[in-house]
């Protein structure tokens, strides 16, 4: 791992997402690039003074912004390299997106947010399902000492897809885990279908148990190259979203690790797919990959 992009959003103060990527990066031996967004809307402008004025006031606003990042950045002078640049656009999740396309980052860093409605998708939401590179988001506001990383996988994985996504979850955390001098859990949830449940086509202790005997049948093919100890892996029965975070809490993770399909329809915004419900309801940091 070698790059670590941080997005701080307009006036945003806070510097968690600054110091937990300096925080990583000093165990990654990693470079940090921030973005930093600033944005006026300044059309009225081109009508009052001109199309030259709007140019110096927008020059006058960057400065400025230049100016608090030096002093933002001050905690951090005798860390690791970091580099900034800001970038002035409307629309910031687009110019961040853009940006990832001609640079290499190992994943981006952001603050999070837990608000969503039907009509409006904040910024943390967007990026999760259209960027190309893992989402780290901050959760915890205070960095407190950690005793492990959580993997969450999905053992009963039937599709190439998420089979293909198992992997790819499982070579990024080790690989994460070893780096940062940490133990790897693992965690798999078991929800039998509700639907099934309730019109009684099948019994959801049998469902339970054959499920369970399955997922640990095929854990203990899946995680063996990857040395993950037996009493690291965690398989329950449950919602996906309190298992991850109940197990995550129980064991102090500093972390959880999830996969995302990349659900980005009305169905799955209105839905929500496992990583944005653990996003809603997780008091953990959570680092999210997409397929």
């Amino acid at each position: 791992m070698k790059k670590i992009l941080v997005i701080l959003e307009q006036d945003q103060e806070d510097q968690y997402a600054l110091e937990r990527a300096v925080l990583m990066a000093e165990k990654l031996k990693a470079r940090v690039h921030v973005l930093i967004c600033c944005y006026q809307e300044l059309s009225w402008i081109n009508n009052v003074f001109g199309m030259m004025e709007n140019i110096h006031i927008k020059e006058k606003i960057i400065e400025q912004k230049e100016l608090w990042w030096q002093d933002y950045a001050k905690p951090y002078i005798n860390t690791v390299l970091i580099s900034h640049e800001i970038i002035w656009s409307k629309y910031f999740v687009d110019s961040i997106l853009e940006h990832c396309q001609t640079h290499e980052y190992d994943f981006y860093v952001k603050r999070g947010h837990r608000s969503e409605t039907l009509f409006y998708t904040p910024s943390d939401w967007l990026l999760l399902r259209k960027s190309q590179i893992p989402s780290y988001i901050v959760v915890e506001k205070e960095r407190k000492s950690a005793d492990a990383i959580l993997l969450a996988l999905d053992f009963l994985a039937s599709s190439t897809e998420k089979q293909q996504l198992n992997k790819k979850l499982l070579e990024f955390a080790r690989d994460y885990a070893d780096k940062m001098a940490i133990e790897l859990h693992c965690c798999f949830a078991i929800s039998p279908p509700k639907v099934l449940s309730d019109t009684g086509f099948i019994d959801p202790e049998e469902y339970a148990q054959k499920s369970t005997a399955l997922a640990k049948e095929t854990a203990s093919v899946l995680l063996e190259p990857y040395q993950i100890a037996q009493q690291h892996q965690h398989i329950k029965i449950g919602s996906s979203d309190k298992v991850i975070t109940g197990i995550a809490q129980k064991i102090n993770a500093g972390v959880i690790i999830i996969g995302s399909m990349g659900k980005s329809a009305m169905s799955g915004k209105v839905i929500g797919n496992t990583c944005e419900q653990v996003l809603h309801i997780s008091k953990k940091d959570v680092l999210v990959l997409g397929l």
